[in-house]
């Protein structure tokens, strides 16, 4: 009797460990990665409300040193308007101390159109921006 509630006691340890092992590891998965996505979330938000200046607002210093407000307007607007999108994929990275991310966003555009986009993230002065 003493050996099956040892064992019962052992296996019950084991398995709030399990549970509180996955819960923290989810906790922090979704920390790094959850301002990546809403960095993305946003720059489509505006870009689904034709707001292009506020998107280009959101792009990385590099793209905004290459490429200028009006001609980013002028490119967006070519491209079509965007009736919705949705995020399939986040991926955070760390390499000799420079954070990047990934975010993978299938884009519908007014009249069916889809497309899947891989967008390029870094992190300027502790914020998220995009580099697409």
């Amino acid at each position: 009797m003493i050996i099956v509630a040892v064992v019962l006691a052992v296996v019950l340890l084991c398995c709030v460990g399990v549970a509180g092992g996955g819960f923290w590891l989810y906790r922090t998965v979704s920390a790094a990665t959850e301002p990546a996505r809403d960095a993305t979330t946003a720059h489509f938000d505006a870009l689904s409300a034709g707001d292009y200046a506020g998107a280009y607002q959101r792009l990385c210093q590099d793209r905004r040193d290459t490429l200028s407000e009006t001609e980013y307007v002028r490119q967006e607007s070519a491209a079509g308007q965007i009736a919705g999108y949705d995020i399939v994929g986040v991926n955070v990275s760390t390499t000799n101390g420079r954070t990047s991310g990934t975010v993978t966003v299938e884009v519908t555009y007014d009249g069916g159109a889809q497309r899947q986009e891989a967008v390029r993230l870094v992190q300027e002065n502790g914020e998220w921006r995009v580099c697409r």
